[in-house]
């Protein structure tokens, strides 16, 4: 696979300095490089920036924190949370309730059983007024052991309640962080740490350049779409002091509308190389190349 690859890149090699395309390759001229993603970042609260951690030509990741909005405030009612919700950890451990009505319950059910032996052994030992109160202690202490296991089981949701409620402010804490959405280069900030800003105000522009679009233009009496579908592709360009380079990519678009001109347009998405010596992208959205498409059989 790699041996075709080579040979693959050698003859099209060969076949950019010859100028001389075979039946199955086409060649598009000034075809302009654009970009696929970019976004613009935004403030998703209302608040003071009170931290912008990149500047202009910063390489960001998706996930990046790029900055902050003041959260002094949600950062005390994270930290209320957090009490409540150790609380409720504790109660919903504590089993002492249950495990004393239990306890309880076994001790008026022996004397309530040892009044009615002293009643079967001598009756009227015992009153039966004290039998009742006996009776009635018993069953007491029975639904006793029933509240405290209910009361346990209320404590163990407190503490889901609890766990909702920090996730909840740790969620909106979240929302004061601005958050980079793509792998890019910042280009633009427009604002200061200590500026105002409301949700929706701009605060980074990142444009993705590992990978960038080149647009071209294929006659329609001489091409279908078909054929350059997923097709290979060698986008030339002269760098200056770098002189001729060449980028590979496939062309991912094809459109079903033919313009009045006969023609219709591709897009091919190019993989960027870095310089060596810089680390600077070497290819730039506005720039312009010659597009060669390998065409599908």
């Amino acid at each position: 696979m790699m041996l075709w690859f080579v040979l693959n890149i050698a003859l099209w090699g060969v076949e950019v300095a010859g100028g001389s395309p075979d039946s199955g390759m086409i060649t598009l001229p000034n075809c302009p490089v654009s970009i696929i993603d970019e976004a613009q970042v935004p403030a998703r609260v209302q608040g003071q920036l009170s931290e912008l951690s990149v500047k202009e030509g910063d390489a960001v990741k998706r996930g990046d924190i790029l900055g902050r909005i003041d959260d002094a405030v949600l950062q005390k009612t994270l930290d209320v949370k957090r009490y409540q919700l150790e609380a409720a950890k504790k109660d919903a451990d504590n089993d002492v309730n249950v495990r004393y009505a239990k306890w309880a319950n076994l001790v008026a059910d022996a004397e309530y059983q040892q009044a009615v032996d002293a009643n079967n052994r001598a009756p009227g030992a015992v009153p039966q007024a004290e039998l009742r109160r006996l009776l009635l202690e018993r069953g007491k202490t029975s639904l006793a052991i029933e509240q405290a296991a209910h009361d346990l089981e209320v404590a163990k949701l407190t503490v889901q309640v609890r766990q909702a409620e920090l996730a909840e402010v740790e969620e909106q804490l979240r929302m004061y962080q601005i958050v980079a959405p793509i792998d890019g280069i910042i280009i633009k900030r427009f604002l200061h740490t200590g500026e105002w800003v409301k949700p929706g105000d701009p605060v980074f522009h990142v444009v993705r350049m590992d990978r960038l679009r080149i647009e071209g233009m294929v006659s329609a009496e001489k091409y279908l779409p078909a054929q350059l579908d997923k097709a290979p592709v060698v986008f030339i360009v002269k760098l200056p002091q770098l002189g001729e380079r060449q980028f590979q990519g496939q062309v991912v678009y094809v459109s079903p509308v033919v313009e009045v001109t006969g023609e219709f347009t591709v897009w091919a998405e190019i993989v960027n190389v870095r310089d060596e010596r810089t680390g600077h992208w070497l290819l730039r959205p506005g720039l312009t190349g010659q597009l060669r498409i390998r065409l599908n059989p």
